[in-house]
């Protein structure tokens, strides 16, 4: 867990300010949003033929750094029609060689059989977590951790195929010979992972991301070892998860998913655009290692990052958000007040006078809390954002256990 004092040197070097507020000593810090908008890349629209093709919008800003490469699968095995990958290489990769080419035509030849209804999974074989932030085009971005047991992959490597597609839909069923086609993804990507170490656990975390409108869809997750040895048949995986997009696009008050961030990174410089999908919890330069348990330590911090979108303006042109984090002792008998910290403000007062939110400033909130005053307990955190220029609010609540170190 980063040092308390890190974090609050890192988010002052990315141009963040101490609100201040009475608070009990160790307790808590607060700090204002980063000055600058939040890095996230943002797609364009498409045509019909490129999003059958399975091309997902991208800014064209960035189209001169990313490299493209289509995959025409024939996948007559499973009898569907041909299926245009584009998978997204990063200008510090190579293009695919011929055998990960053929490692991507096996995950989708897989998904569209899924698609047909010939394969139909029945369990998980790695776990999901996924967060929700406001991205452009009126879409939302999904940044999701996948866990795999290190028991189940014997090569350092993996190759990976995501197919997104509206919830329910099929391929079609071909008629008199011809060939079924698959449904228009909202999403598809094909990569290769460097899995690098387990956690402590004995698990492998890769991190992605992908865009959608908001919506119900079926999000399949194919994976197979990569470059395994000759002689020997790969492990192959396939995830099928159901997933409901919020829309962050009305005129109602929102927020990005709260995260809570095992560690926080500060990055050198701005990182390209290009990495988001590999590196998807990346907000300017801090990048956010999530946290994927609810257990802590009275040794370490509880430490979240959240985004509030959709805020009216106060006559001074800046908005007025009111950020209130309440804890409660969690009990058989019910909740109990526990400690509450001071609220964060972001006004004209707290907020720098180049903040705009027409130039694409985000207001990012979130709190750094060091546990060695919570007894060991569950706790539920009341996090309640107020939009004073209008009275709208929200409530978000989390829910964590803290044991003795």
């Amino acid at each position: 867990m980063i040092e308390h004092a890190a974090l609050r040197s890192l988010l002052v070097d990315l141009g963040v300010r101490d609100v201040g507020g009475a608070v009990d000593p160790g307790s808590k810090r607060e700090f204002a949003p980063v000055q600058n908008p939040l890095t996230l890349r943002m797609p364009v629209s498409t045509s019909v033929d490129q999003r059958r093709a399975g091309l997902w919008g991208k800014s064209a800003r960035y189209m001169n750094s990313i490299i493209h490469y289509r995959l025409v699968v024939l996948a007559l095995a499973t009898g569907f029609g041909s299926l245009a990958i584009f998978g997204t290489v990063g200008n510090a990769q190579d293009a695919p060689t011929e055998a990960q080419q053929q490692e991507y035509v096996s995950l989708a030849t897989i998904v569209g059989a899924a698609l047909q209804g010939q394969i139909v999974p029945t369990e998980e074989p790695f776990s999901w977590a996924n967060d929700f932030l406001k991205s452009g085009e009126r879409t939302t971005f999904v940044p999701f951790t996948l866990s795999i047991d290190r028991t189940k992959l014997s090569t350092p490597s993996v190759a990976m195929y995501i197919f997104v597609a509206k919830r329910g839909a099929t391929a079609t069923v071909g008629v008199n010979d011809a060939l079924a086609e698959l449904p228009m993804p909202a999403f598809e990507d094909a990569y290769h992972v460097d899995l690098g170490a387990p956690t402590l656990d004995g698990f492998y975390e890769v991190r992605r991301g992908f865009w959608a409108p908001a919506g119900d869809y079926d999000i399949y997750v194919a994976m197979s070892e990569s470059d395994v040895a000759d002689g020997s048949e790969a492990r192959t995986m396939m995830l099928k998860k159901q997933l409901s997009i919020p829309n962050m696009w009305s005129n109602q008050l929102a927020t990005s998913t709260v995260i809570m961030a095992a560690r926080i990174e500060a990055l050198n410089e701005l990182p390209a655009p290009d990495p988001q999908l590999t590196n998807p919890y990346t907000l300017g330069t801090m990048r956010i290692v999530p946290k994927m348990s609810t257990d802590y330590l009275t040794s370490e911090d509880l430490s979240m990052v959240f985004l509030v979108y959709n805020v009216g303006l106060a006559e001074s042109g800046l908005p007025d958000v009111h950020v209130e984090y309440t804890f409660n002792r969690r009990g058989p008998s019910g909740d109990e007040f526990f400690n509450r910290t001071s609220p964060q403000a972001f006004n004209e007062q707290t907020l720098p006078p180049e903040f705009n939110m027409a130039a694409g400033h985000q207001l990012v909130a979130g709190q750094t809390v060091p546990l060695s005053a919570f007894p060991a307990a569950d706790y539920r955190l009341e996090i309640t954002v107020t939009d004073q220029t209008n009275g709208r609010s929200l409530t978000h609540n989390v829910d964590f256990t803290v044991s003795e170190s």
